[in-house]
């Protein structure tokens, strides 16, 4: 595990899988919120939940233990892409404050798919 990578590299991969755990069990606990939030896109919520909490944890685990990191990587900036686009709709939004400040999440979600793109 971590063998071949430098101490950048090492501690560069275990903080970007622990913001993804980290992130994933905070939308758990919001999970009300997020089925709310699904919902109203006339999706069914609870399976869409599932299958991304799944590809979210399973690609996390993946790049934090090393194990099939490009794999894990790429699982990873599947999930982004989906959820930006799930969730930060700004070419929707009306108000100009709400549409900067989702334009700002799915650009930072561009550079964290950027980061992972070095795992692969």
């Amino acid at each position: 595990m971590y063998a071949e990578h430098t101490p950048v590299h090492t501690i560069a991969q275990i903080f970007i899988a622990l913001y993804f755990i980290w992130m994933g069990i905070k939308n758990i606990r919001l999970w009300d919120m997020n089925v709310q939030r699904i919902a109203v896109q006339n999706l069914p919520a609870v399976p869409c939940l599932l299958i991304g909490f799944s590809i979210q944890f399973t690609g996390a685990f993946l790049v934090l233990f090393d194990w099939h990191t490009k794999y894990g990587a790429t699982l990873l900036i599947a999930f982004v892409i989906l959820a930006s686009t799930l969730h930060h709709r700004f070419w929707e939004m009306k108000d100009p404050r709400i549409q900067n400040y989702h334009f700002l999440l799915i650009t930072n979600n561009g550079a964290i798919a950027a980061g992972l793109l070095l795992l692969i």
